[in-house]
């Protein structure tokens, strides 16, 4: 299985320890006999904070490059390519995202052959989390978030997603883009998977976004087995750090010296 990340920009030096706590989440649930790879703008830095046992991999150079685009809607967590290998199942994960136990889920969507992609509920659906593709959503579009999202070994959303990146690109002005674009086109690209029933929406008490909006007064996150502590302010990650610190007690080392 793949495991990857994206950062850049001015993300480097604000969330490199979610970043790092992501990584090792994943790990201490998957172990080691997968591939957690990250793409960056800045990977001799990112490599030195996270240590030689992450993939850590450049940008391509090429700016033509698909989504390696610099604007206020982060397709750039795509670049190079939405799909890595599409003969492994392949996990994309958002830097703030994290992992607190084995997610049984996971399992059974890659044992159901009908299902080709699993991906994160929203708290309450509303228009603005379809960012500007809300103009290309219909009334089967999922209300889905895009900080983790499954796609099965056989199975790839790229022509999908590129065709309303190059809608987007045609068709957005500077002045409306927004920072959730990304998702909208994503949700798009999965609407007529969720109506075939090939879509596996994850039940949102247990993979959790929590924001101020979101889910602002849970304390307690016994029963949940991910967590997406939301931009811009990531508040849920130092709120719960203590229970992701004894969680990888045993992996937080410099470096990730003690990452298997």
């Amino acid at each position: 299985m793949i495991f990857r990340w994206s950062i850049w920009g001015e993300h480097i030096s604000k969330n490199t320890e979610l970043l790092r706590y992501s990584v090792l989440s994943f790990r201490k649930q998957f172990g080691g006999d997968h591939q957690y790879i990250i793409y960056t703008d800045n990977p001799d830095f990112v490599s030195r904070q996270l240590g030689a046992s992450v993939d850590v991999r450049g940008f391509p150079s090429d700016e033509n490059s698909q989504f390696c685009v610099m604007s206020k809607t982060t397709w750039r967590k795509w670049c190079p390519s939405s799909r890595l290998d599409i003969n492994h199942d392949e996990c994309y994960v958002d830097s703030d995202v994290f992992l607190l136990k084995y997610p049984k889920e996971i399992d059974l969507i890659l044992s159901n052959q009908k299902i080709k992609f699993a991906i994160m509920d929203e708290f309450f659906g509303q228009p603005y989390q379809h960012g500007a593709m809300h103009k290309k959503a219909t009334p089967d579009t999922p209300f889905v978030n895009a900080g983790f999202f499954v796609q099965k070994a056989g199975h790839d959303i790229s022509s999908d997603l590129i065709e309303k990146f190059d809608w987007w690109r045609e068709n957005i002005k500077d002045d409306e883009q927004t920072h959730h674009d990304e998702q909208g086109a994503l949700a798009v690209a999965l609407t007529k998977y969720l109506v075939k029933g090939e879509l596996f929406i994850l039940p949102k008490k247990k993979y959790m976004l929590i924001s101020e909006t979101s889910n602002a007064g849970i304390e307690n996150l016994d029963n949940v087995t991910l967590f997406h502590a939301t931009y811009p302010t990531h508040l849920a990650f130092y709120k719960f750090k203590y229970i992701l610190d004894e969680i990888l007690s045993d992996r937080l080392k410099p470096n990730f010296e003690n990452a298997k």
